[in-house]
């Protein structure tokens, strides 16, 4: 299995963490006020990254899936014999 890192992956991730960070600094509490808590803030900025990892996966690689899909060979339909 190969790895390969190119300028697609860097702006996926980069995208990620900054949207991560975002996230995490707005939903932070006015000062005396009560809020979420640090670990409800920190699953919902993970949350956010990862829905920009899955977006930028997707309009980075392309729908590879569907393209598969869509030149497969028909089937053909099984012979059964029945023998009595």
């Amino acid at each position: 299995m190969y790895v390969t890192f190119d300028l697609i992956t860097a702006l996926v991730v980069s995208g990620a963490f900054a949207a991560g960070v975002l996230v995490y600094r707005r939903t932070a509490p006015p000062e005396g006020a009560i809020g979420q808590s640090r670990g409800e803030r920190l699953a919902v900025a993970l949350g956010a990254a990862a829905t920009v990892i899955v977006i930028g996966s997707y309009l980075g690689g392309g729908f590879r899936g569907f393209e598969h899909a869509a030149n497969a060979r028909p089937v053909e339909p099984a012979k059964s014999e029945v023998s009595r």
